[in-house]
């Protein structure tokens, strides 16, 4: 063959190379593993039937993933990529229904002590709460629900629950829902008793029903590392600052309590990721300042926390938890005391949402666990268009192990002399001086010839 010839073939055989490659599936090759910083190994059981294993994941790995939890990748035994869906069991919130009784009679009252009233619905009707509207500003009832099918014979359905209603700060807080659990009774008998603050005549406006069918979310509990409590005078607050130690914990609820026997609590809840973030300042005629500065604080969530004391042998009567979304590792829950002294605080719980990656039990089964790698768009697998369906099948369960420095990611970022990071800078001094030289070559060169001409 010509030497032609040879470099037609060899560009022939170049272009069907790349073609094939480009056809190629994307999994037919281990993608490159060193840009994830973090791996694990994954446990699987063995063979299982079919379905969807299913792989909880801990704060670790939350800790180390971005937000969106879109850098986890799955290898299998030969570093290829397995096809993985995440799953956050945030429950079911269900749909409320709310509706108004047929009737309200039979109003009963004793000055100064408590109000009656009878609600019929026309027939049974579901429900798991009720509404309760009375009149007045800062005021807390005890209420009594009782039920019945006649409208004669009662028995109890809520023996204590509360209804109150605070304004501090410009806000309103309003409380006038009693749960009830799922029933179906046609008669209720709501009783509410008076605040010490209230008058001779506290009338029951109005009660409205509400069906609400949940399923509550699974949690997990977060170990927290460590709490401060601090008294804000000038604000009339106590602040509780509470560090998880881990980012991106997909945080449900907190809980709070304290040693005291009655109060009713205005309360806030704001989080951060960090503490302190790095920030580069210009500076006139000199070079750019690097500082530390604060993370600013966002809010999170905002409510009320109470515990009254109820009658004799009923137990406490008590809401200390509030519902807070978000994902952060520091908290700042700050409990409004107006006038009153703050409350002592014997603990802070907290409470996230449980995350899971799921994998098909028939396939390749994976072995580690890559994460951390701010670069990685999210993965789309199909996956996620039939998981449910294998859900339905059966759901086995596996481990993680620990998670541990990716040595191929520790060995790409090793420290690489200067002479190797600024290579290009070099060769190019070396240019420049060898084209320096060519000049002063050229023209001695010149000055030679119009010498030896002369």
């Amino acid at each position: 063959m010509t030497p032609r010839g040879r470099m037609r073939a060899g560009v022939l055989l170049a272009a069907w190379a790349v073609w094939v490659g480009a056809a190629s599936p994307a999994g037919a090759a281990p993608p490159d593993w060193a840009p994830w910083a973090h791996v694990a190994d994954v446990h699987a059981p063995a063979a299982p039937a079919g379905g969807l294993v299913e792989l909880p994941l801990p704060v670790e790995v939350l800790a180390k993933a971005r937000s969106d939890l879109g850098d986890l990748r799955l290898a299998s035994e030969g570093g290829l990529l397995v096809p993985y869906v995440l799953r956050t069991d945030r429950g079911q919130a269900g749909e409320s229904v709310a509706y108004e009784p047929k009737r309200l009679f039979n109003r009963t009252a004793v000055p100064g002590q408590r109000s009656s009233v009878t609600v019929d619905f026309g027939g049974r009707a579901r429900r798991t709460d009720i509404d309760v509207d009375t009149p007045g500003t800062n005021f807390r009832r005890r209420v009594l629900v009782e039920a019945g099918q006649d409208g004669r014979s009662w028995q109890e359905l809520r023996k204590t629950a509360w209804l109150f209603r605070m304004d501090q700060d410009g806000a309103r807080y309003d409380r006038r829902r009693v749960v009830l659990g799922d029933n179906d009774f046609r008669f209720l008998r709501v009783t509410v008793f008076h605040g010490p603050d209230d008058g001779e005549d506290v009338p029951i406006r109005g009660v409205r029903a509400r069906y609400l069918k949940s399923v509550p979310p699974r949690t997990v509990d977060v170990p927290v590392r460590s709490t401060d409590v601090s008294q804000k005078p000038r604000i009339k607050a106590t602040e509780v600052h509470v560090d998880l130690g881990h980012e991106n914990l997909p945080l449900h609820d907190v809980r709070l309590s304290f040693a005291d026997a009655s109060f009713l609590r205005r309360v806030e809840v704001l989080g951060r990721n960090r503490a302190k973030r790095t920030v580069t300042e210009r500076v006139e005629g000199g070079s750019n300042r690097r500082r530390d500065v604060d993370v600013p604080w966002r809010h999170l969530a905002a409510g009320t926390i109470h515990r009254f004391p109820s009658p004799p042998g009923e137990g406490v009567s008590e809401s200390l938890s509030l519902r807070v979304p978000g994902r952060c590792r520091y908290l700042l829950v700050r409990v409004h005391n107006g006038d009153d002294a703050p409350l002592t605080l014997t603990g802070v719980a907290v409470r996230r949402l449980a995350v899971h990656l799921a994998f098909a039990a028939q396939g390749a089964a994976p072995r580690r666990l890559y994460v951390g790698n701010p670069a990685a768009g999210a993965p789309e697998y199909d996956l996620a268009r039939y998981a449910d369906r294998l859900r339905a099948e059966g759901i086995a369960a596996a481990t993680l192990a620990a998670v541990t420095t990716n040595p191929l990611h520790a060995a790409q970022t090793r420290i690489v002399p200067w002479s190797e990071r600024h290579a290009g800078v070099l060769w190019g001094v070396l240019l420049v001086v060898l084209a320096v030289l060519a000049i002063l070559v050229a023209r001695q060169g010149r000055h030679a010839r119009s010498v030896k001409g002369s």
